[in-house]
């Protein structure tokens, strides 16, 4: 009887110790997250105060539109091309050594056919980084060329965003 006593007042401790623990958790958690939102707000605003500056630099003629929108369109060409060269050169390799055409299973040893996976999930992940990228700065680039049409809208745009940023602060 007096095991199960003992088991109780133990549950007990075990308990009264989780509940603190989780509270304790929960706070710091909390805080974290609202440091990391305060964060990110700063890290936002920042951002886009940038993008308008590079936006409103390029409007008032101190940078050249032409040069700009010509050289970022060639970077966002050539990280496409390359990221597709790339995945192409590995499929190239992975048809000469043959593996790709024979059943895995039957005939290949393992860790070619291990190699082989290896070459394929690397040509495919840095194909994917290279023309994420290249989406990403493609779509920076047509989002400056939209700001700079509609440039008084934007400015007045950008004025509304950042004083509401600067008021969730």
């Amino acid at each position: 009887m007096t095991a199960f006593w003992l088991a109780i007042i133990l549950c007990g401790i075990v308990g009264f110790i989780v509940f603190v623990a989780s509270d304790f958790a929960t706070r710091t958690f909390v805080f974290f997250l609202l440091k990391w939102k305060s964060a990110q707000l700063a890290r936002s605003k920042l951002r886009e105060l940038s993008l308008f500056k590079l936006v409103t630099r390029l409007h008032a003629r101190k940078r050249d539109r032409y040069i700009f929108v010509t050289m970022s369109s060639q970077i966002v060409a050539a990280l496409a091309i390359v990221s597709a060269g790339i995945a192409a050169f590995i499929f190239v390799l992975l048809e000469h050594t043959d593996i790709a055409k024979r059943p895995f299973l039957l005939k290949s040893s393992f860790p070619s056919v291990l190699v082989a996976f290896m070459e394929l999930i690397v040509s495919v992940g840095v194909f994917t980084l290279l023309l994420s990228f290249s989406l990403h700065l493609l779509k920076r680039l047509l989002s400056i060329r939209r700001k700079l049409a509609n440039y008084e809208e934007y400015r007045r745009d950008i004025i509304h965003e950042v004083a509401k940023i600067e008021a969730e602060l």
